[in-house]
């Protein structure tokens, strides 16, 4: 076996564990704890695929800005009886259909864009990195923002849903 494969490896199984912990949490702090831990194996595999700017954008965005929000919402949320952050799991046939339709989507729209990773030449630069966002993969740069902004509004919709 090979360090890369050895690297490799490590970088899944914590982003498989991450994910899990996150996944089926009861605990609004494991949660983050292992959404933490899948970014960051999201930054570390960034950098293996020799994306350093990705995996420093990684770090600095999602794990530094999205986990902070984190901690904020922990600090809001319901608190049980024992005055713990509590937060009830709602897996239901909605939310996986809606999982399952987004995931198709991306797939769909990806699929002509991503080939082997390793094998095709990755951009490191700000100027390679602007030049394919705003040039060829711009509608699909634009489609992901608007992906994002309507799973913000299904979370606020969902968590403030029943109070209004």
């Amino acid at each position: 076996m090979s360090i890369e494969s050895v690297v490799f490896a490590i970088l899944a199984g914590v982003a498989l564990a991450g994910g899990i912990v996150t996944v089926f949490a009861r605990d609004v702090t494991r949660m983050v704890i292992g959404l933490a831990a899948f970014l960051l194996s999201i930054a570390g595999f960034f950098v293996y695929w020799k994306a350093s700017f990705l995996g420093v954008v990684q770090l600095f965005v999602y794990v530094g800005g999205v986990l902070v929000l984190f901690v904020f919402a922990i600090m809001l949320v319901h608190r049980s009886t024992e005055g713990s952050p509590y937060l009830e799991t709602r897996h239901d046939i909605a939310s996986i259909t809606v999982a399952g339709g987004l995931f198709i989507m991306v797939v769909t729209a990806l699929k002509d864009f991503v080939h082997d990773p390793v094998a095709g030449a990755m951009v490191t630069g700000t100027d390679e990195v602007a030049a394919v966002l705003l040039g060829p993969m711009l509608t699909h740069f634009e489609m992901v923002g608007v992906m994002l902004l309507a799973v913000l509004v299904a979370v606020v919709i969902i968590v403030g849903g029943e109070e209004r």
